[in-house]
C-alpha cells in the first residue's frame, strides 16, 4: 500500500486551485486521484496522470459515481471527505433538500475508508 504522503498535489496553474493528487502505484503506474482521493485514471508516467487531472480533475466531480453498487452524485468533495447523494433516481437527477427521499437516496458524509468505495466505473 502506498503511504497517503507518496502523493503529489495538482494545482490548476491561473489560481492555484487543489484539483487532485497523483501517486505513484505498486505496480510501477501512475494514479490520477480527484480532490477527494477516488481513482480517475491509472497512466504509465508521473506527467500523464498529471495531465489526467488538468484535463479532467474538477470535472469528474460533477460525473455519476458509484458508492456499494449504487449512483451516487457528489455535493461536496475535499481531501479526505465526501457528501453525496446516493440511491434512487434523485442521484441521477437535479439533487434538492436532504435526508432520504420517497425514491430511496440518502445523503450521506464519506470518509475514510469509505471513499474508496466511491468509484467512476460502474459496477
Amino acid at each position: 500500500m502506498i503511504h497517503p504522503t507518496a502523493r503529489t498535489e495538482v494545482r490548476r496553474a491561473d489560481d492555484e486551485e487543489l484539483i487532485g493528487f497523483v501517486e505513484p502505484a505498486p505496480d510501477g503506474t501512475w494514479r490520477a486521484l480527484s480532490v477527494f482521493g477516488g481513482l480517475i485514471a491509472t497512466a504509465g508516467t508521473e506527467e500523464a496522470a498529471t495531465a489526467e487531472i488538468t484535463g479532467r480533475g474538477l470535472a469528474v466531480l460533477a460525473e455519476t459515481w458509484w458508492f456499494r453498487g449504487e449512483p451516487a452524485v457528489l455535493l461536496e468533495a475535499a481531501p479526505g471527505r465526501v457528501v453525496a447523494r446516493v440511491g434512487g433516481i434523485a442521484a441521477l437527477a437535479a439533487v434538492v433538500g436532504s435526508g432520504a427521499g420517497e425514491d430511496g437516496h440518502r445523503l450521506l458524509t464519506l470518509t475514510g475508508a469509505e471513499i474508496g468505495e466511491l468509484t467512476l466505473a460502474r459496477p
